[in-house]
């Protein structure tokens, strides 16, 4: 009797990427880089451009908003909640905080020196936009007044400055001469000249 093989046939199927739908009853404004990339999201979906399209544009929004919130410093872990330290010496304010780490390892402590110039920059900034803000300074117009240029181009998309805007945000915070709020707004709650006022 004759044996007949016959060779196992293996059909590939390939899964479309599956895209968060949630994302598109997002408002996206095109003004900050989470807007601009639902805005290209919805470009795409409406062009019915291919899904693996979509599913690049989602990718890199979780990666911005991750990114936003690891930046974002709450005032606690400033005042010995989270080990992050804020100290002065004759000319400068350190800060040493917890840096990016991987889930298993240890915390990457870091350390950054700002001169008294460049928080005095700051505060300038800040009593210059009080008024004209009614006391509710927006995050966006403090950078671009500070680095003097657009909040998108020269502190969002630029990490180190970005670091930096949030930094001396949070050392005026930490000596309590404005209240930094984590939705974007900076209030004075006393007005100085300079940084040295509250380090005598």
């Amino acid at each position: 009797m004759k044996e007949i093989f016959e060779r196992e046939t293996v059909t590939e199927h390939r899964s479309e990427p599956i895209i968060d739908t949630s994302l598109f009853r997002k408002k996206s404004s095109g003004r900050t880089a989470k807007g601009i990339c639902l805005g290209y999201m919805k470009k795409l979906r409406d062009a019915n451009a291919p899904l693996e399209y979509l599913k690049v544009l989602e990718n890199m929004y979780r990666d911005i908003a991750n990114l936003e919130i690891s930046d974002k410093i709450r005032i606690e872990s400033w005042r010995g909640k989270g080990g992050i330290k804020v100290w002065a010496s004759p000319d400068k304010i350190n800060v040493e905080f917890a840096g990016a780490r991987d889930k298993d390892e240890k915390p990457n402590i870091q350390r950054k020196e700002y001169t008294k110039d460049e928080i005095n920059q700051m505060i300038i900034c800040i009593n210059k936009l009080k008024e004209e803000f009614k006391n509710k300074i927006p995050s966006r117009e403090l950078g671009a007044a500070y680095f003097k240029g657009n909040w998108d181009m020269n502190v969002f998309s630029k990490r180190p400055n970005h670091i930096k805007f949030t930094h001396l945000l949070n050392i005026l915070d930490y000596y309590q001469i404005i209240h930094y709020n984590r939705a974007g707004f900076t209030s004075v709650i006393k007005e100085v000249r300079e940084i040295q006022e509250v380090l005598k």
